[in-house]
């Protein structure tokens, strides 16, 4: 599962978003609009919490508003239940429930013909066995957008940095960046700037890992987004045993425009399979837009390996947005990749450290990846009790390697 390369311009992967703009900031040219850039990627922004209205798939309701004088179900938020009684112009009658699976079955047998849930949690429902139905069988009519109230920063390192642990966070939601929602690509890059090497460390969304809203319970890797980008730190931070300086993170919508701007990619694919209602990737290189890249990089269903198989691609779309970013297009379509970087993506990287590092990126890198392995099961997790979900239990051997593959990096001799 480990490979290198050597590239002239170090520009890869889901660093894609920062070393973008690295080499966009050596444009004369657009100085200033990049420095604007920065300026918005690095601001810190109020979390959103993003709450989904749902309906049985063959319930007339198209609209929020259609719902009025429905018996809801919903969890216990007083917040979220206030604002629903605001767009529905009345309070609506309602039944708590103790988890989101329990809703599910609610609104299944009828106890309720709509049920109030956080977005992120609704998507995980038919990752349990019996559950697959919500998948289809429950449709969305409406959304509230709930502001977190605390806000957790994360504690940066003084100075300039000549090597540091990067934490690129890809998560699984369209539109704004601020909405708290699951991580489906988590991957650490060690950096060495003197030694001009890098490690990329693919950890599976599926690992059972614990974090400090947790207690001490297991949950999959993926929900400690819902928490926010420091939860996914901290679960990654207890998992490897390393402290990570950074992050960036990005979602659907900027990766799907930062790919279009860049005019597409060519991405490798070691078999043939196709995604539905997208494309069929045949075995070799495929020219792909940015949501037939989404696709192929999410892409698990189609394989024995499952997540590991959609790790492994991953690094290929990686590579792909590297070689792209490293070739004449990236100056050729600056302006549009500005366009696309600009309220998708967000970075506790400090902007003049980011400008400063920018030189540093000339000349040759060597890269290598590794992805993290363990074994298929079922358990309960800590977000979603009530049912067991599939997770990945870690091999600590191969948790071990990986450690030792990034420390090696950051520490490493020349």
């Amino acid at each position: 599962m480990k490979s290198s390369t050597k590239k002239g311009l170090l520009l890869i992967g889901g660093i894609g978003g920062l070393l973008l703009l690295l080499a966009a900031a050596m444009a004369v040219v657009q100085f200033f609009r990049v420095k604007d850039t920065l300026e918005e990627i690095t601001q810190p922004s109020v979390p959103i919490r993003e709450l989904g209205v749902y309906v049985l798939e063959d319930d007339p309701a198209q609209e929020l508003k259609d719902t009025a004088g429905y018996s809801y179900g919903a969890l216990k938020d007083e917040e979220g239940l206030t604002l629903l009684g605001q767009a529905l112009g009345e309070e609506p009658a309602w039944e708590e429930y103790p988890t989101a699976f329990a809703l599910a079955d609610a609104l299944r047998k009828g106890e309720c013909r709509a049920v109030l849930l956080e977005e992120a949690y609704q998507r995980s429902i038919s990752d349990a066995r019996g559950y697959e139905w919500t998948e289809t069988g429950m449709r969305k009519v409406g959304s509230l957008q709930v502001e977190k109230e605390e806000m957790v920063s994360l504690a940066t390192p003084e100075g300039e940095q000549e090597s540091f642990l990067l934490y690129l966070s890809g998560n699984d939601t369209f539109g704004d960046v601020s909405t708290l929602s699951r991580s489906d690509v988590n991957i650490l890059a060690a950096v060495n700037i003197r030694t001009k090497k890098m490690t990329l460390v693919a950890t599976p969304r599926d690992f059972y890992v614990s974090f400090s809203q947790t207690g001490g319970a297991k949950d999959k890797l993926t929900h400690a987004g819902i928490y926010g980008v420091e939860a996914s730190v901290d679960a990654l931070e207890n998992l490897y045993g390393l402290d990570i300086s950074y992050y960036l993170r990005m979602n659907f919508t900027g990766f799907v425009e930062v790919v279009d701007a860049l005019g597409g990619v060519s991405v490798y694919s070691d078999r043939e399979f196709t995604v539905e209602n997208i494309r069929t990737y045949e075995e070799g290189y495929n020219q792909l837009t940015g949501i037939e890249a989404l696709a192929f990089a999410r892409e698990r269903m189609s394989f024995p390996e499952g997540d590991y198989q959609r790790a492994k691609n991953q690094m290929e779309v990686i590579r792909a947005v590297a070689e792209k970013a490293s070739s004449p297009a990236l100056l050729e379509n600056l302006s549009k990749v500005l366009d696309a970087v600009e309220g998708n993506f967000q970075t506790n990287l400090p902007r003049d450290q980011i400008l400063a590092l920018a030189p540093a990126l000339a000349g040759d890198w060597e890269i290598s990846s590794y992805t993290t392995s363990g074994w298929s099961d079922y358990r309960e997790t800590y977000s979603m009790p009530g049912a067991e979900l599939y997770v990945i239990l870690p091999d600590e051997a191969s948790v071990e390697e990986a450690a030792s593959l990034l420390k090696e990096t950051l520490e490493g001799e020349e």
